[in-house]
C-alpha cells in the first residue's frame, strides 16, 4: 500500500499541512507514506531549504522513523507511479483535487505491466496527528489570541467612546486589519466579519457600506501569528437603546451563561456532544432553543475552521492539549445574531479559556 499526499497551490488550492510538516510552502509538492519512511517530494526550487529543517521534528509528527526528500525532477503523477511501483493499491487523501485525482486513476489504469492499481480514498493523514499541540504550537496560538483581544479592546473603546457611530461596516473591518498588523504579525486568519443589524443574521457576511449607528453589531474577527490562527466573535449593542433592546440584552445573557457553562463544565476526556449539549440545554432553558441553529464549536490550528466540530453528533474525546472554540449563539432570522466565541485549550483536567475580554 502507498498512502499519497499532494498539494498544488498553483491551482488555488493551499493545504496548510505542508507548514506543519516543513514549516513554508512550496507551490508544489507531494508526500509517499512506506515502510521505510516518509518521502517528501519538492519542486527543485525549494529543495535548498530542505538542509535546515529538522528531520526528527518531522519523524516525530508523523511517527515515521526516517524522512527522505527529492526533488520532482520529471512529471508529478509518472514520479508517483514510479516510487509505487512495488503497491497493490493507492490511498489518496479526500482532499485531494479532482484534476490529480483523475489523472492518477487514468494513468494508475495503464500503468507498470498493464496492472492497474486499487485507487483507495482516506481522510487527512495529518487530521488526527496534529489536533493535540505541542508546547511549542500552544505558545504561537495564544500570541494570536493576545494580538486580537488588543484589536478586541479598540474595537470596544471605539464603541464606548461612539467614535464606531456613522463608521461603515467596512471601514470598521479596515481598523481590524490596521490594527492587527500594527500590534502583531502577518495578517488576518479570515476575512473578518462586521455586520450591523440584519447583516449579522447572515452567516459569512461580507462587509459593505452599511452605516452603523444604533443597534446591534457582530464582530468576527481573528489574527496569525506565525501561521497560527485565532478566533474571536462578540455581538456588541452600539449607541442609543432603542426598543428593540431589551430583546437583545436577553439573549445576550442567554448566550453569555451558555458559553461560560459550556467552558466551566467541559472536562478532558468527555466527548465532543457533550459540549454543545451544556451549551444547547442552557438557551433551551432559556426558551430560544429553536434558535441556536448552528455547532457550538471547532477545532482550530493553521487553518481557522478545523474537524472536528463541536456539535450534537461529535464523538470526538476532549484531549490534553486540544484547542477549539466554544461559541454559542441565538440566531434570529433577518433581526440579529448574537454569538459569544473564545478559543479554549484543554489542560490536564480542564479546558481554559485563552481570551482576556470580558463579556
Amino acid at each position: 500500500m502507498a498512502t499519497f499526499l499532494i498539494t498544488d497551490t498553483d491551482n488555488g488550492i493551499i493545504n496548510k499541512d505542508f507548514f506543519y510538516l516543513l514549516g513554508f510552502q512550496p507551490t508544489l509538492w507531494w508526500i509517499a507514506l512506506r515502510k521505510n519512511g516518509i518521502h517528501i517530494f519538492l519542486d527543485k526550487r525549494y529543495f535548498e531549504k530542505t538542509k535546515k529543517l529538522n528531520e526528527k521534528r518531522i519523524c516525530e509528527k508523523t511517527n515515521m522513523e526516517k524522512v527522505y526528500f527529492h526533488e520532482i525532477s520529471w512529471p508529478l503523477i509518472d514520479a508517483m507511479l514510479i516510487s509505487c511501483s512495488d503497491s497493490k493499491a493507492i490511498e489518496v487523501e479526500e482532499s485531494l483535487t479532482l484534476k490529480y485525482f483523475k489523472e492518477i486513476k487514468n494513468k494508475s489504469d495503464m500503468w507498470v505491466n498493464s496492472h492497474p492499481k486499487k485507487m483507495e480514498i482516506i481522510p487527512s493523514f495529518f487530521e488526527k496527528i496534529r489536533l493535540c499541540k505541542s508546547e511549542r504550537e500552544q505558545d504561537r496560538l495564544w500570541k494570536a489570541i493576545k494580538i486580537i483581544d488588543q484589536v478586541a479592546l479598540y474595537i470596544e473603546y471605539l464603541i464606548k467612546s461612539k467614535q464606531i457611530i456613522w463608521k461603515t461596516e467596512i471601514e470598521v473591518r479596515n481598523i481590524i486589519i490596521n490594527k492587527i498588523l500594527e500590534f502583531g504579525w502577518e495578517s488576518e486568519s479570515f476575512d473578518s466579519i462586521v455586520a450591523f443589524w440584519s447583516h449579522s443574521a447572515i452567516a459569512h457576511h461580507t462587509a459593505g457600506e452599511t452605516l452603523i449607528e444604533n443597534g446591534p453589531l457582530l464582530i468576527d474577527m481573528g489574527a496569525i501569528y506565525k501561521w497560527y490562527c485565532s478566533d474571536f466573535t462578540r455581538t456588541y449593542w452600539v449607541g442609543a437603546k432603542t426598543k428593540d433592546y431589551e430583546e437583545f440584552a436577553n439573549i445576550y445573557q442567554s448566550v453569555k451563561k451558555a458559553h461560560i457553562k459550556a467552558i466551566l463544565w467541559t472536562k478532558v476526556w468527555m466527548k465532543a456532544y457533550e459540549i454543545d449539549l451544556i451549551a444547547r440545554n442552557s438557551i433551551e432553558k432559556d426558551g430560544y432553543g429553536p434558535y441556536f441553529s448552528h455547532s457550538t464549536g471547532h477545532w482550530i490550528w493553521v487553518n481557522v475552521h478545523e474537524k472536528p466540530w463541536i456539535n450534537q453528533f461529535s464523538q470526538e474525546e476532549i484531549k490534553p492539549w486540544m484547542a477549539f472554540t466554544i461559541e454559542p449563539g441565538i440566531y434570529l432570522p433577518g433581526k440579529f445574531w448574537v454569538r459569544i466565541e473564545n478559543i479554549v485549550i484543554a489542560k490536564s483536567e480542564r479546558v481554559k479559556c485563552s481570551s482576556k475580554i470580558s463579556y
